[in-house]
């Protein structure tokens, strides 16, 4: 079964900028990672990020629209489809997409503002209940 990691951020900590740094850790570690979003303006939004987020490096990254280039280690979608072979899904959407069965390591990201961590704590719930492995990480800042 997959492992779930919950990150906890600090009031005020972005959840986009931080999923964009997860992605980046995760890749550098020779990951593939697919970034779930909501919608295909949040997908953009993420693109966007993946940028401009730091200004020394670069995430080797495109939206997934079906198909993807075998150099193409980040995907960004919004829908069921998903690269295979992809071993870590960043998961921004407010429910628990039914396949991330398909992936060795689930992020979930709790922060924001109280609206969001109910999200979260709903979404934790569900995993608790179908017996997943999880891992809490509280993030205080980010430097």
């Amino acid at each position: 079964m997959s492992r779930v990691d919950f990150y906890i951020l600090s009031d005020g900590t972005s959840i986009d900028r931080f999923a964009c740094n997860i992605a980046a850790k995760a890749w550098s570690k020779g990951n593939r990672v697919h970034i779930h979003t909501q919608s295909e303006q949040m997908a953009e939004n993420i693109d966007s990020l993946l940028w401009t987020y730091r200004d020394i490096s670069f995430v080797p990254h495109e939206i997934f629209f079906g198909e993807v280039s075998q150099e193409t280690l980040v995907t960004i979608g919004f829908s069921e489809q998903y690269p295979e072979s992809t071993q870590v899904i960043i998961n921004l959407d407010n429910d628990i997409p039914d396949f991330v069965n398909n992936f060795d390591r689930i992020i979930e990201i709790a922060g924001g503002n109280e609206s969001t961590k109910q999200l979260a704590r709903q979404r934790y719930r569900k995993y608790k209940d179908d017996n997943y492995e999880i891992h809490d990480h509280k993030i205080d800042n980010l430097k």
